[in-house]
């Protein structure tokens, strides 16, 4: 075959292939998902986000995971475009800049550099208005919660006073750092694909998904925006239902699918902390030790020992001068210890290190004919509940805000006219 005949062949090729993806790009921009209030989403803005659910969760990229997001993400599809409409009644709007600075401070908060996430956005070729919108979305919910549900809470000294006196009567007790994922079960909607859809959705988080961004992404209550967190809350504050599986949850776990009267919750218990009840046996320190060994056969410090470990404890402000230190140090017995609890150390460490700070470094400690010196990269201090009446007051104004909120979006639901096909 001619040259000239075997590029045109080849041409006419490339470009009925071409034609062959635009014609089914087309069809998938024109194909309905649903209409809401007489704005269509598509099966583009379908496709689109279920790819950007799959890049910011960790969800493996299959035919069979895209198939599990289907039901889920054209619910969320039509809550943001819900939300979106009643921002414009009520003429509320988010600048781009906003919306750029909420995903600039996404990366900030999952380790990413400044930029990234466009560059994730290209290399999976997802349109970067899948991101804005979604964003914009959050953004513009949470200001009309702002502006139309905060300011007609009302909270009473009498509400505060009766919190505080709860909390005295319940000190002692956990109370667990909350994050859900909620799915209603709704009327239109059977109950055996939403169980579907969470049973999945546990299955990926166990996996290793984001639990923060599959929230984002995937839970259809007020705390979506803040990646499914509720905050600190006891056992008997939460449905029965609920409150019944977080003593068995350790942190970092997630639940099984939990059934109460409205739809399906998947929780987390980010951490656990008792009210009102500190325990300093339970600091935990990340702690490096300085030995400065004594001369051979020496049986107590001698006098430049004692001058050397002086020098060392004065010299020394911080963990990071630690390494470089060691080095010259011949002392095989110094470095890290590690993470420890207080309680579990002697009782004569325990003294010395028991106020100490990270960055700080104690005194040189004579133990024989070696002295200790101990460094604190790291402290973590036991939290407890406390009963300060603003800390109380802005606790109750966010669980009051997100509870309204859930009952405004449900609101709006009612009263839009929806159709999914």
């Amino acid at each position: 075959m001619p040259i000239r005949q075997m590029l045109k062949s080849s041409l006419l090729a490339g470009i009925a292939v071409m034609l062959v993806m635009m014609t089914a790009l087309a069809q998938d921009v024109q194909k309905i998902v649903a209409i809401v209030n007489d704005e269509i989403i598509s099966g583009y803005d379908l496709d689109q986000r279920i790819a950007l659910t799959i890049m910011l969760s960790g969800f493996p990229d299959t035919r069979e995971t895209r198939q599990q997001l289907v039901n889920p993400t054209v619910a969320r599809l039509i809550d943001d475009r819900l939300k979106l409409q009643e921002a414009d009644r009520f003429n509320i709007t988010i600048s781009d800049e906003q919306v750029l600075e909420a995903v600039a401070y996404l990366e900030r908060t999952n380790d990413m550099e400044p930029g990234q996430i466009n560059r994730m956005l290209q290399q999976n070729n997802i349109d970067i208005d899948t991101m804005l919108t979604q964003v914009r979305a959050n953004l513009i919910w949470n200001r009309l919660i702002q502006q139309r549900i905060v300011p007609r809470i009302t909270i009473s000294d009498e509400e505060v006073e009766a919190v505080q006196k709860r909390l005295e009567n319940n000190k002692g007790k956990s109370e667990y750092l909350l994050s859900e994922i909620y799915l209603p079960v709704e009327s239109n909607t059977p109950e055996g694909q939403v169980r579907e859809a969470v049973a999945d959705l546990v299955s990926q988080l166990r996996s290793g998904a984001s639990f923060q961004r599959a929230a984002a992404q995937f839970s259809q209550g007020a705390t979506a925006a803040s990646g499914g967190s509720i905050g600190w809350v006891l056992a008997d504050e939460v449905p029965p239902e609920i409150g019944a599986v977080l003593p068995d949850l350790r942190p970092g776990q997630v639940s099984d699918p939990v059934r109460t009267a409205d739809g399906y919750y998947i929780l987390m218990v980010q951490q656990e902390r008792k009210i009102l009840d500190t325990n300093a046996d339970d600091v935990v320190l990340d702690i490096t030790q300085i030995i400065v060994p004594g001369g051979a056969g020496d049986t107590g410090g001698s006098e430049t020992q004692e001058k050397l470990a002086n020098t060392i404890s004065n010299f020394i402000d911080n963990c990071k001068q630690v390494p470089d230190l060691l080095r010259e140090l011949n002392s095989p017995d110094s470095g890290s210890i590690g993470k420890v609890r207080l309680g579990d150390m002697p009782d004569n460490i325990k003294a010395i290190l028991k106020d100490m700070k990270p960055g700080e470094v104690s005194a040189p400690y004579q133990d024989d004919n070696l002295y200790r010196i101990f460094v604190v990269c790291d402290r973590n201090d036991p939290q407890a509940r406390s009963n300060d009446p603003e800390e109380i007051r802005r606790e109750i104004m966010l669980r009051r805000a997100e509870n309204r909120a859930r009952g405004y979006l449900q609101d709006i639901h009612n009263a839009a006219t929806i159709e999914t096909r």
